[in-house]
């Protein structure tokens, strides 16, 4: 952004950890721009802290990376032992969201970007910033569970409250992850455990509300 850099995103927290979090952000001249959930009933109880800063590079990263210090987040990658898994049959889905989704795993994950423009502080934000409806499926024996986020225009929030919740799609949480952007954006987070297909075809009527590229 000019001649500094924008930084932006969420830390996933345990409920004992927000407060130091919020102390140390702040401590590191950082912005806090929403403190919520994304589910329901999970355990341990999560919260999502969602940050913006600009300045140089560096810097912010040295920030973001002692905050990340005081939290129980490992800041290496853990070695995970592989299991020989048959991949899900995920037909049935993208025969109604389509074939752009990404298997990862047991996981089927799509990302549905805007078709307006979107800017936070005169900056645009492509979809990869977090700007893009997420979706994701995860195999579990015949049924899948799905959790993820829209995000939405403000005349878009109850016509997707309405068609997910009419197909038995639970609706987690609304609110807003940035402070300056334009136009206004609303997060609407779901959680449902179905058949797929079932699933895709409540959030295919979900995204049919939104002025989303399909």
């Amino acid at each position: 952004m000019g001649n500094e850099s924008m930084m932006m995103g969420d830390l996933v927290l345990l409920d004992s950890e927000e407060s130091k979090v919020v102390a140390k952000l702040i401590a590191s001249n950082l912005s806090i721009t929403a403190i919520h959930n994304h589910l329901t009933n999970e355990k341990p109880a999560i919260k999502y802290i969602h940050f913006s800063g600009s300045g140089d590079p560096l810097q912010l990263a040295a920030s973001i990376k002692s905050v990340l210090a005081i939290t129980g987040t490992p800041l290496t990658i853990p070695s995970i032992q592989q299991q020989q898994t048959t991949s899900p049959d995920w037909s049935k889905v993208e025969a109604i969201l389509g074939g752009g989704g990404k298997h990862n795993g047991q996981l089927l994950q799509y990302s549905f970007a805007r078709k307006e423009k979107l800017l936070e502080s005169g900056m645009e934000m492509p979809p990869s910033i977090g700007m893009a409806t997420g979706i994701n499926f995860q195999m579990d024996g015949k049924n899948a569970g799905i959790t993820g986020d829209f995000v939405l225009l403000a005349n878009e929030v109850n016509p997707v409250v309405k068609a997910l919740t009419e197909n038995g799609i639970i609706v987690t949480a609304i609110h807003n992850h940035m402070l300056y952007d334009d136009p206004r954006l609303f997060m609407l987070h779901f959680w449902a455990v179905n058949d797929p297909e079932k699933l895709a075809i409540g959030l295919k009527a979900a995204l049919d509300k939104t002025n989303s590229k399909l």
